[in-house]
């Protein structure tokens, strides 16, 4: 296996607001390791500190040049306000290439939403809303465009509650094998 210099990919997760690098279940690592195996991505957790809407554009900066400046390529899996973040700021980074953003909170700054979504250049983003979250009956909202997709997954809510393996089988579905 490659060390973090050889390799040319970067998959950054970055969690709910106040989350932990592990989340429930494990599910973090969990997800970081097959990334890690199946895809030869490094990976990095990014917990969202409890405070981050005091300096969310300034956070999401910090992560990324923390991260990605030895790397080509980068995917991001945001999950609730990490997936808001990931969709406002992504597009201000070209090696961003594919976002998976799970359940953010859209009605949430709708118009910081609704214009890194017009603005994303990159190959794909993919949000996945929880059938039972909130957000859920803001989908509509999300601009039509060729690289932006948003699947509604059945029974799940805003933490995929009883749905621990589907939750960690998301990024695999959505993210590395996904055509869509």
């Amino acid at each position: 296996m490659k060390n973090d210099g050889e390799r040319e990919n970067l998959f950054i997760i970055l969690t709910g607001l106040g989350g932990s690098a592990e989340g429930y279940g494990d599910k973090y690592r969990r997800i970081a390791d097959y990334v890690a195996a199946d895809y030869g991505f490094c990976t990095r957790i990014e917990p969202t500190p409890a405070d981050v809407w005091e300096r969310k554009e300034e956070y999401f900066n910090e992560v990324v040049s923390r991260n990605i400046q030895s790397f080509n390529c980068a995917y991001i899996m945001g999950v609730s306000a990490g997936a808001n973040l990931a969709m406002w700021y992504s597009a201000n980074y070209p090696q961003i290439r594919r976002i998976l953003a799970l359940n953010p909170v859209l009605h949430l700054n709708l118009h910081l939403t609704l214009d890194g979504v017009r603005r994303f250049c990159g190959e794909q983003m993919t949000i996945i809303l929880g059938e039972k979250d909130p957000s859920a009956k803001w989908a509509g909202a999300i601009p039509e465009k060729e690289n932006v997709n948003c699947r509604i997954i059945a029974g799940a809510d805003h933490v995929f509650s009883g749905m621990l393996n589907e939750f960690i089988a998301l990024p695999k579905r959505y993210l590395f094998d996904s055509d869509d």
